[in-house]
């Protein structure tokens, strides 16, 4: 409980800011098999503008036998709610940032190759048909796959642990800056 409570003291000047990250579009990753039970960690994150709009990290509901079934599990769950968001900014106008949030990026190359490829593989016959949705919006252009590196995979903030500087890294990627310093960290004239 003393953990929460300094966590929260420490981050109330913290909050999302729109238009102070050139980072665009989705990113989705997850966490291979780390979990006691061997369920992955998969996440996501949504950026119009260059803050979040939408993420999420929730357990998988399967065991991954490989880390690209796991990306591509992940994968399945940001294409979801791509298509939701594509329904929400259609309803409330904001065409210009539909087709910036149709774009997900991912850092595992076997399952962007999976997604892309409706071939068969002995290699990949466990994986769920439930999984291959990501593989039918590719291919009707309902989502655009860009590859995108580990060290820049946003999504990795919602999946795991990591080194405090590549976790700031990512949060101001996400748009969330502390209220009481600038964008470079240094703080605002006025602020206590």
């Amino acid at each position: 409980m003393k953990r929460i409570f300094r966590y929260l003291g420490a981050t109330s000047d913290w909050g999302l800011h729109y238009g102070t990250s050139n980072v665009r579009g989705g990113y989705s990753d997850a966490d291979w098999g780390a979990g006691e039970d061997r369920k992955c960690v998969g996440g996501f994150a949504f950026l119009p503008n260059g803050g979040a709009i939408s993420s999420t990290s929730k357990k998988l509901n399967s065991i991954a036998l490989s880390t690209t079934q796991a990306e591509y599990m992940a994968m399945t769950q940001a294409a979801k709610e791509i298509l939701w968001l594509r329904v929400l900014l259609d309803e409330l106008g904001a065409f210009a940032h539909i087709e910036q949030l149709s774009q997900l990026h991912g850092d595992n190359q076997g399952a962007h190759a999976l997604a892309r490829d409706p071939e068969y593989h002995a290699r990949t016959k466990h994986i769920d048909i439930q999984d291959h949705f990501v593989r039918q919006l590719v291919t009707t252009e309902k989502v655009d796959l860009e590859y995108c590196s580990t060290s820049d995979m946003i999504a990795d903030i919602m999946t795991k642990a990591l080194p405090r500087v590549t976790h700031d890294k990512h949060s101001t990627a996400m748009g969330l800056h502390n209220a009481r310093e600038d964008g470079h960290g240094t703080l605002r004239e006025g602020a206590c």
